[in-house]
């Protein structure tokens, strides 16, 4: 019996190595030689394993409501299902109890996704302006939350789409580089895909990491390796067993990718409380992840429909041309040189956020608000350059992600007092003044943070 049941990789007991301990790392501490065999931990690990990919698998599924299919044409599908997963990532961040609290990856996923979901809207918004409405026997590029079907009109010459010639001409680099309707319906697709292929990815991560701390504690207890080892044998259990459920997870899929050493390294960050190296996990999500699945298609990775959905190869200058010029048509600016902030490195659960302005005075009274020039607590601009390119987004975003945690941890250097006639201020999003702030009276970060990813969770839910 103990023969067939050794075959079957079930371990109950072990010899001792040269501490007296059992060596297998997936084993518990217990001595042998004791009267009853030793707990398994893989045994044991792997029950949490369907749990989380339940979870996972009930928000990607979200979108699919009363029989709707979450087909590539319909925006208010994939919108909610963005929102159930901005939703999802905020309950991570929310949740966490003892040594599972490093999680930050999630709090700062949370805003980003929903900032995600307000640039699908920007392009959406932009398609239902340059576009015309499809007949009912017509096929539609998208059908909008309202019902409207929206096809290509086809006339980017003609002035009555002064809008897209519009915009053309203010976000190309020369006078017929602009971002057309072709360009962003390719941008919006490929928003929605890799906004849910980073979710596969790093939703199961984040709930993989919170569930087996929480039942565990190895984080706690310093067993990093056998966490790791843990971890890979849920990366080999997912893809064997889920590999139908997203393109991350199949045989060319780029889930718990060993590639770079990132993932881990970002993991052994985590388990160690070591902030700036848990933050390779960046590099995993936009090297190994969005580099294949958004920003420059590896058709070995991606299925055929979808590769032809997303504009297949040749739509990666479309969707470098839409990404870089988001923010020109979005028109959302706060701060110096804040490109993309608008959908990137705002931390607020709407389009617009906390921000610092300055007050001029005069006999008459306000006379005037400017923005500020300094850095702003919940938006960290971005300062130019391609952001298609891995090497200049990537580094940006961790900058991002560590600006989230200061302000976490109310690690903001606030102006000074200013003048009598010129005084900074904190501005509620859409323009409450919550008075006037210096570097000796701040407000309190970290409650409103909270408050805001909080709004996001709840946004999840309607």
């Amino acid at each position: 019996m103990f023969r067939f049941l050794d075959q079957l990789a079930i371990v109950l007991r072990e010899a001792p190595g040269e501490t007296g301990r059992a060596t297998n790392s997936f084993s518990t501490s217990q001595a042998v030689g004791e009267t009853e065999p030793l707990e398994c931990h893989r045994c044991q690990c792997e029950q949490i394993y369907d749990q989380v990919m339940s979870r996972v698998l009930r928000v990607k599924n979200m979108c699919a409501n009363s029989g709707n299919t979450c087909t590539v044409e319909n925006f208010a599908a994939q919108r909610r299902r963005n929102k159930a997963i901005s939703a999802d990532y905020a309950n991570i961040y929310m949740k966490p109890t003892g040594e599972a609290k490093r999680l930050k990856f999630a709090g700062g996923a949370a805003l980003g996704s929903t900032h995600i979901g307000f640039g699908m809207d920007t392009a959406a918004d932009a398609l239902d302006g340059w576009g015309t409405t499809a007949a009912p026997n017509e096929p539609a590029d998208i059908v909008l939350e309202d019902g409207t079907r929206i096809k290509n009109d086809g006339s980017l010459g003609d002035l009555v789409d002064w809008q897209e010639i519009g915009s053309w001409v203010l976000t190309g680099d020369g006078w017929f580089d602009g971002v057309t309707y072709d360009d962003t319906l390719v941008g919006l697709r490929r928003l929605i895909y890799g906004n849910l292929a980073i979710y596969m990815d790093l939703g199961a991560v984040l709930h993989f990491c919170q569930m087996h701390e929480e039942r565990f504690h190895f984080f706690r207890d310093g067993k990093v390796e056998e966490f790791i080892e843990c971890f890979d044998h849920f990366v080999n259990y997912v893809k064997d067993k889920y590999a139908g459920e997203h393109e991350v997870y199949g045989g060319q899929g780029t889930f718990g990718s060993p590639e770079g050493g990132y993932l881990r390294n970002g993991l052994r960050g985590i388990a160690t409380d070591d902030f700036e190296r848990s933050l390779t996990i960046i590099d995993h999500e936009q090297r190994n992840i969005l580099e294949d699945f958004m920003y420059r298609l590896n058709e070995s990775s991606v299925p055929s429909a979808a590769f032809s959905d997303l504009g297949n190869r040749g739509g990666d200058s479309k969707f470098r041309k839409f990404m870089n010029a988001l923010e020109q048509v979005a028109g959302n600016r706060y701060g110096p040189g804040a490109m993309f902030s608008g959908i990137r490195g705002l931390f607020s659960a709407t389009p617009l956020p906390y921000r610092i302005e300055h007050v001029s005075i005069s006999i008459a009274g306000v006379s005037s608000m400017s923005l500020a020039t300094q850095k702003q607590p919940f938006m960290y601009p971005f300062t130019g350059g391609d952001f298609s390119d891995q090497n200049v987004r990537t580094p940006w975003f961790k900058d991002v992600v560590r600006h989230f945690v200061r302000a976490e941890n109310e690690d903001f250097t606030w102006p000074d007092e200013g003048t009598r006639a010129f005084y900074p201020v904190f501005l509620k999003r859409g323009g409450e003044d919550l008075g006037r702030v210096s570097a000796s009276s701040p407000p309190q970060l970290k409650p409103l943070l909270c408050a805001e990813i909080q709004a996001v969770a709840a946004a999840g839910l309607r």
